[in-house]
């Protein structure tokens, strides 16, 4: 039964990743740099990043509901969620939301966990980082 939850996080670890990939390649470069670094001055927004946004955002639900029905390990969501927080720390990220909420009304306990990711308090505490998602302990 071991080894057949730890395919099962490899296996979702891989479909996630491969998904996640897609999207960053998609992002507008200037975009994703500037998210997280005040350095980087924010483009103009525009329905491509806005578009982006929305399906990083529609990834992040996926995950957590995988998280939430129980169906990966613990040591997998923490290192998804590390990279959550990261990248939702973000200005882009940050802006793009006061518009995207909507799009998540009929899912109120993914709204308040991303509301929650996203309250100054914890934007304060998510300093700059860099971290990738590991396999290590499923």
């Amino acid at each position: 039964m071991f080894n057949q939850r730890r395919q099962l996080n490899a296996q979702m670890f891989i479909e996630v990743s491969g998904r996640f990939q897609e999207l960053l390649r998609l992002f507008p470069t200037e975009a994703w740099l500037a998210n997280r670094n005040p350095a980087q001055p924010l483009p103009p927004r525009s329905r491509e990043i806005t578009d982006c946004t929305l399906y990083c955002f529609q990834l992040i639900m996926d995950v957590y509901h995988v998280h939430e029905g129980k169906y990966i390990s613990k040591t997998l969501w923490s290192a998804w969620e590390r990279e959550i927080r990261h990248i939702l720390a973000g200005r882009i990220f940050r802006l793009e939301w006061e518009e995207l909420a909507v799009e998540f009304s009929h899912n109120q306990e993914f709204l308040q966990y991303i509301n929650a990711l996203m309250a100054p308090d914890a934007a304060m505490s998510s300093a700059p980082e860099p971290c990738g998602p590991s396999v290590d302990g499923f």
